[in-house]
């Protein structure tokens, strides 16, 4: 009985590890749903609704609202950081923010002035 529960004991523990470990991998490398090459940067606040993704003959489409809790500036140069750190080439205007690699396309559009919800629309398409 001393030997089953000895271990019965080292499973948990064993167990208790493997899932802290995995809980903070995931944590750390969290990524938009539909979206697998753009992280989810702390300053999201909400994604809106569920991303909508398709498949075309040229490559994946995917679309989804997101609102930030920082300005649409701060938004654009964290966002140009974390993708050219994956390998995106990027270029931001006051109101867009847009990476390419490869045969993809990333936007990410600021709310215009009159949209009171604040919602960024991210879009992923094939490059034309």
């Amino acid at each position: 009985m001393n030997l089953l529960r000895k271990n019965l004991h080292q499973y948990i523990a064993a167990s208790m590890v493997w899932l802290w470990a995995f809980s903070g991998a995931f944590a750390d490398d969290r990524f938009i749903e539909g979206f697998p090459d753009v992280p989810y940067l702390d300053i999201v606040s909400t994604i809106v609704g569920e991303p909508v993704v398709f498949d075309t003959a040229s490559g994946t489409v995917a679309e989804v609202g997101i609102q930030f809790s920082e300005p649409a500036a701060t938004a654009f140069t964290l966002y140009n950081d974390a993708l050219a750190g994956l390998g995106w080439a990027c270029s931001k205007t006051d109101t867009h923010l847009r990476c390419t690699r490869e045969k993809s396309l990333i936007q990410l559009t600021a709310p215009s002035g009159n949209d009171a919800t604040g919602i960024f629309i991210l879009r992923l398409e094939p490059r034309q």
